[in-house]
């Protein structure tokens, strides 16, 4: 296992690093308790059993009992802010009382809460009972709404709360010693990825949901953020680590998607457990709590376990339908009937970005088993002026089409440039003859037959050309496609594919954060003719980055994809997407389809 992700982080595509593993038995995530809740808690207490809390009707605490995580009872309520609150009713504003936290500290429970208006208090359990009666610590802080508590190894307990504030409290407990304090974490230092705190010159770790954990003498600081990873709602966990409580702590990375606010604790079999409600419509138990163990994956790098699926819908559960490595996929099909598939190899030297030279086919008649065809192309043994650009060329992100009679695959270079080759017998397999250079820079090079005969060069992040008839070059200047607004459709990898008479335009986008947290997304726009205009981009496949559309022989829209961030199903392997292609009030609505 790799020990570098804290200091060191690497592409995203990496399995070692992800932050949802892959594991063909993995099921969907369910909710623990049938109750709408939000900012669960849970702790485990000296008999043996588990307490939950979370936000109820603002009014109330709720607890409520299980022996095993699974069968719960309650809830009882154990504070009410009607008969027992003081200070809390005479704030100004909504009175209510939300994300409480239990703990069981120095031999009794605590709850933690915030109030709906600001600030966060404290309650003190008086028996030995989780039910109570709990006394009333007084107000700890006039802001926030999320407190928590934690215990270090040498007794001191500090007060946690917000987008990652802390303070050390008195020895009695009663409030804090010393003004919070927020934790920053380290920006990013590498070249082309962009975190989305550091990117705005806010280094914090998340907004609010601060939760404090220690192991091995590493601080782990917990927060909630709304990453708008696939462009959606979904509100994130995030970590950063430290060897001292107050810092420096860090990078920040995501630690568990759709988490929001967490606790962590550890369950009577000594497995570490995060207790959260799901955050999100990604999220299979959105408004609903949960509990997903965790796991070491390196050195201060914690991550779900891979038995579990975070993300619902047809992608989230998407499985190989091959075990070979590969980037880029594209799918086409042959008059023979075959299926053929190209992509980004890690031909010969297993990796994808020093020297992965060779061009590889497979082939399938059910879209399901595959076949290696052959290795149809080496810059090695068979380039030509690629290797007048580049000492070590990278062939990438090659895409088959068969056109007036014979195969011809299109590809680019690592550091930029496309290129064409045409296959001399007809036949996928070749061999095939060199077209010569297409274009000088960019990358993700993709050919379009309409239904006129016409053949149009796409690439990079839409640009077109019209090819001559001899498929020599362009027959005219090349322009860029654009989305209404002036939008690229995404910055990498375009396509068209015509389906039921219109025209789609797709290409990979990073949402969210570049590579480091966000998402590779499959964006895509509409269009009735060619050039335009083409509709408002939008997202057709969550995590499907630079996949291709392509028609089945049954008509159905699909699409490739192979996982290229750290939340992907899974990564640098073939999927394929069925693809719901409908009207709706926005023009062609094009979504994954659980079928």
């Amino acid at each position: 296992m790799k020990s570098e992700f804290i200091m060191q982080p690497p592409h995203p595509e990496t399995e070692w690093s992800a932050c949802t593993g892959y594991s063909e038995s993995a099921v969907l995530i369910e909710r623990i308790l049938d109750v709408s809740l939000k900012d669960t808690s849970i702790c485990t207490g000296p008999d043996h059993m588990y307490y939950l809390t979370g936000t109820t009707d603002g009014s109330n605490l709720q607890v409520w009992t299980s022996a095993d995580l699974k069968a719960w009872t309650g809830p009882a309520t154990v504070w009410s802010l009607e008969q027992e609150g003081t200070w809390q009713k005479d704030s100004e504003g909504s009175s209510g009382i939300c994300a409480p936290e239990i703990h069981y500290v120095k031999g009794t429970f605590w709850i933690t809460y915030g109030l709906n208006q600001g600030g966060t208090g404290l309650l003190r359990c008086s028996s030995a009972s989780v039910m109570g009666p709990y006394q009333d610590m007084g107000k700890m802080t006039a802001d926030g709404q999320d407190a928590s508590l934690f215990e270090d190894e040498d007794g001191a307990v500090y007060w946690v709360y917000s987008n990652g504030k802390i303070a050390r409290m008195n020895e009695d407990i009663t409030g804090l010693e010393e003004t919070p304090r927020m934790v920053e974490v380290e920006p990013w230092k590498v070249a082309g990825r962009e975190d989305h705190p550091s990117y705005i010159r806010n280094l914090q770790i998340g907004t609010y949901g601060a939760f404090l954990y220690k192991r091995d003498g590493y601080y782990y600081m917990f927060c909630a953020d709304a990453l708008e990873r696939m462009g959606s709602d979904a509100v994130d966990t995030f970590v950063a680590v430290s060897q001292s409580i107050y810092g420096p702590y860090s990078r920040r990375y995501l630690a568990l998607p759709h988490g929001g606010q967490i606790s962590l604790f550890t369950g009577l079999d000594n497995q570490l457990y995060a207790s959260f409600t799901g955050c999100g419509s990604y999220s299979p138990v959105e408004h609903y709590p949960s509990v997903v163990p965790m796991s070491f994956a390196g050195p201060r790098f914690i991550r779900p376990s891979e038995e579990l699926v975070l993300e619902k819908g047809a992608v989230g559960s998407l499985k190989p339908v091959a075990d070979f490595l590969i980037r880029d996929p594209h799918i086409s099909t042959g008059p023979d009937g075959m299926y053929y598939l190209t992509g980004t190899t890690d031909k010969p030297h297993r990796n994808f970005w020093d020297r992965n030279n060779q061009l590889h086919l497979w082939s399938s008649n059910d879209l399901k088993e595959w076949n290696h065809v052959a290795k149809v192309w080496d810059l090695s043994e068979n380039g030509t002026w690629e290797n007048n650009i580049y000492e070590n060329p990278c062939l990438w992100a090659p895409e088959m089409i068969y056109l007036y009679g014979t195969f011809w695959i299109t590809y680019s270079l690592k550091g930029g440039g496309t290129g064409l080759i045409k296959s001399v017998s007809g036949h996928a397999e070749g061999p095939y003859i060199d077209m010569g250079r297409m274009t000088n820079t960019d990358i993700d090079s993709s050919l379009f037959q309409d239904d006129d005969g016409q053949v149009y060069f796409v690439w990079q992040d839409g640009k077109i050309a019209r090819m001559k008839k001899d498929m020599t070059g362009f027959a005219e200047d090349p322009r860029k496609l654009l989305c209404s607004g002036g939008h690229r459709v995404g910055y990498e990898g375009a396509f068209i594919v015509k389906y039921k008479g219109k025209y789609i335009l797709g290409a990979a986008e990073w949402n969210g954060d570049k590579r480091v947290d966000g998402t590779y997304d499959l964006m895509y726009a509409v269009a009735e003719d060619l050039y335009g205009p083409y509709t408002p981009r939008r997202l057709a496949v969550p995590h499907g980055g630079h996949g291709t559309m392509f028609i089945d022989h049954d008509g159905r829209l699909m699409s490739t994809f192979f996982g290229n961030d750290r939340t992907a199903p899974f990564r640098t392997r073939v999927g394929i997407v069925l693809l719901g292609a409908e009207e709706d009030g926005e023009g062609l609505c094009i979504e994954p389809s659980c079928e």
